[in-house]
């Protein structure tokens, strides 16, 4: 992809005009105005404008993917979200951390932090002294899920996830901040901006580095059948 930053989407996820709307139509149809404003819905329960998130997320993966199988994972999570039943919300056990309000960069990111208070966020038990420095939301403790995993990681400025493997592939959808990651199979982090989406193949060591900027991103693991 070239030296520098990784930001090859960042311009159409970045803003509110009619790019966001007109490259969207590529894969699906066009979307009513409550699917641009959350706010405009009517706060009388969580689970549909959360699942109405995760639906843009999905489409967002589509528009983004670089691989027939990137944008069919993609496909398979939106009809996953569409089909699940909710689930009773768990209490969080811990706060959201006061630096997230601040995780500005892509309207996806805007449109969650309307929607953050209603979420489970839990400490990564990969950082456990981190408290909501560096947070996870697991987005199946509010949905049945049937082949996914998804959730989201964020992280305070200047800090680090560690560096992990799992024999799911992996999905990210970079939401906010720019931070440093290892993916792919580079053994090298490279930074990357908000509004990219990055692959990871079964048992690829990644982690990432938030900048100088709060770093929220969404991760998405999908399993055969079988497993």
């Amino acid at each position: 992809m070239g030296a520098g930053i990784v930001n090859r989407f960042t311009e159409l996820y970045k803003y509110d005009p009619l790019l966001n709307s007109a490259t969207m139509s590529v894969h699906s149809a066009p979307s009513s105005s409550s699917h641009l404003s959350l706010s405009n819905i009517p706060d009388i329960s969580p689970v549909g404008p959360i699942r109405q998130f995760l639906l843009s997320v999905a489409r967002a993966m589509r528009v983004c993917a670089e691989s027939p199988d990137h944008e069919s994972a993609a496909h398979g999570f939106a009809e996953d979200i569409s089909s699940a039943i909710a689930k009773s919300p768990p209490a969080a056990t811990i706060m959201a951390s006061a630096e997230l309000r601040k995780a500005r960069d892509t309207r996806l990111a805007r449109q969650l932090l309307d929607l953050s208070h209603h979420l489970p966020w839990t400490e990564s038990p990969r950082t456990p002294d981190m408290g909501n420095r560096i947070a996870l939301c697991s987005f199946n403790d509010l949905f049945d899920f049937k082949h996914h995993t998804a959730g989201l990681l964020y992280l305070d400025p200047e800090l680090a996830y560690p560096e992990h493997s799992h024999p799911p592939p992996e999905l990210y959808l970079t939401l906010s901040g720019t931070g440093s990651w290892r993916y792919g199979g580079s053994t090298e982090y490279r930074a990357v901006s908000a509004g990219n989406l990055l692959y990871n193949h079964p048992l690829d060591l990644h982690g990432v580095r938030s900048n100088d900027t709060p770093l929220l991103a969404l991760f998405l693991l999908w399993h055969n059948e079988a497993d």
